[in-house]
């Protein structure tokens, strides 16, 4: 017996039903249903526990890794929707996302996979990526164990979120910057080469800051500037150059110092097909 098809419907934006919709056609019943958290959707937990590959903390932290193990056919992410009673839905609504990621040791098992709805109007970025990004930092500098981060992940992503990251995403995008061509001359960069979203509008003196940056390019590197209020160049740790994952996301997460003065600080993110900046700031 298929449950509510809407189910999540309540959760969609109204500006969404104009988009096309796309059918998924499956036999599978569906059985799982969402549960919430400080208003947003989680995974239903005995549909989608969670599923781990039988990894190290070593091999996850190597360059490449989650990119080499990723693969859901389109019969699974099919089978996934018809789960959770999604009979059909608008482009960019969902993504089947990995609960715990591959980049935590996930796997691509059925239990592990469920239709995450996108929080960002373009699609092109979730805040449940940030949490993973963040986390798979943690885990490969030593500061939490592997084990640890996946049961956080899967029992309750977004209390995690807020444990690790504390204020939800602002959603701010970035502006593009022109793209050189050659010395001397510059063009416009083509829209989403580069995108970043800088998770909190204002922070205080002595907090902390995330930004990620979206990169069309496969295995690209970006470098993140920060140029403080004083017009100073931010020496803090976790800023400068990082490799983007498999998702092509990099993430920065850094300190401001106790005595920065208030005003608006740039970021800038520069990746080799282009670069983008934003603003936060400081109060």
């Amino acid at each position: 017996m298929i449950r509510r098809a809407l189910t999540i419907g309540s959760l969609v934006a109204i500006g969404s039903l104009a988009l096309p919709f796309v059918t998924v056609t499956s036999a599978v019943a569906a059985e799982g249903h969402f549960r919430s958290s400080h208003g947003e959707p989680l995974n239903d937990s005995h549909v989608t526990p969670g599923a781990t590959f039988n990894v190290s903390t070593a091999t996850i932290c190597r360059s490449g890794y989650a990119s080499s193990v990723r693969y859901v056919p389109e019969s699974a992410k099919n089978r996934v929707y018809a789960e959770y009673g999604i009979l059909h839905h608008s482009t960019n609504q969902y993504e089947i996302d990995h609960l715990i990621s591959l980049e935590l040791g996930g796997s691509n098992s059925i239990s592990n996979l469920w239709p995450e709805l996108n929080d960002h109007p373009n699609g092109y970025l979730n805040s449940k990526d940030i949490l993973e990004n963040r986390l798979h930092a943690l885990v490969c500098s030593g500061a939490l164990s592997l084990s640890s981060a996946q049961r956080q992940i899967s029992t309750d992503w977004v209390v995690t979120y807020h444990e690790y990251l504390g204020v939800w995403p602002s959603g701010r995008t970035s502006t593009p910057l022109p793209t050189t061509r050659g010395p001397g001359t510059t063009a416009p960069s083509s829209p989403f080469v580069v995108r970043i979203s800088i998770v909190f509008a204002s922070v205080a003196p002595g907090g902390t800051e995330t930004l990620t940056a979206s990169s069309r390019k496969h295995q690209d590197s970006c470098n993140l500037v920060v140029i403080l209020p004083s017009g100073r160049r931010s020496t803090a740790n976790g800023l400068g150059t990082t490799p983007v994952d498999a998702r092509g996301d990099a993430t920065w997460t850094w300190r401001i110092g106790s005595r920065t003065g208030a005003g608006t600080a740039q970021a800038t993110v520069t990746c080799g097909v282009g670069a983008a900046h934003g603003t936060f700031a400081v109060t």
